[in-house]
């Protein structure tokens, strides 16, 4: 089992990075923020910046409405092209790229070097196995699939596998992650295709 020592109380996490500003990912970057996290969110152009807020500034009736966390606000949201600035010190990164498995396989291969390795990093894919996403990757201990139901800032199913090379401790780590942020989490027994 990999050293997890360092890795904060699922209940403790403040900074929260989002790696892709799409609609999975603007819609997990509004659920942490409406749940009191300061989140940095990442996309490789800076257009991509406008519509996230926009995103979140739709989405945040409906969170009020749900019910905000203490400290819950759009203005702990930091917006960055450079993918080490978003995940160096991030507690826990969500990952909602699209759907592409050469772009996932070296995104985690560059979270090895960018991301502390205690931090657990989960995927948004609906489509492909955390085995193959992995495949790459040094850290692939704290990998784990954490696939929404959409919108994620409104539905509150998520999925949560591991890949063959997932310590347990990453899974439970962060099924408690996602029940602390109001999430129900289907855990599943093994990867199954799409």
């Amino acid at each position: 089992m990999a050293n997890d020592v360092n890795r904060p109380p699922a209940d403790a996490v403040g900074r929260v990075a989002c790696v892709g500003c799409g609609v999975i990912g603007g819609g997990w970057a509004a659920l942490f923020l409406a749940r009191g996290h300061d989140v940095a969110a990442f996309a490789p152009s800076p257009a991509e910046e406008a519509p996230l807020r926009q995103l979140i500034e739709t989405a945040w009736p409906s969170l009020e409405r749900l019910g905000l966390a203490g400290g819950a606000s759009p203005d702990r949201l930091t917006f960055t092209t450079d993918l080490g600035t978003a995940v160096g010190d991030a507690e826990f990164v969500q990952e909602s790229v699209p759907e592409d498995l050469g772009l996932k396989q070296r995104l985690f291969a560059d979270f090895d070097d960018l991301v502390p390795t205690d931090v657990v990093i989960a995927s948004s894919t609906s489509g492909f196995a955390m085995t193959d996403i992995q495949a790459d990757c040094r850290t692939a201990h704290r990998t784990v699939v954490g696939h929404p139901f959409n919108p994620p800032y409104i539905v509150p199913l998520v999925e949560v596998v591991g890949g063959t090379r997932t310590d347990a401790a990453a899974i439970d780590w962060l099924a408690d992650f996602y029940t602390h942020i109001g999430k129900s989490v289907l855990r599943l027994d093994q990867e199954v295709p799409g």
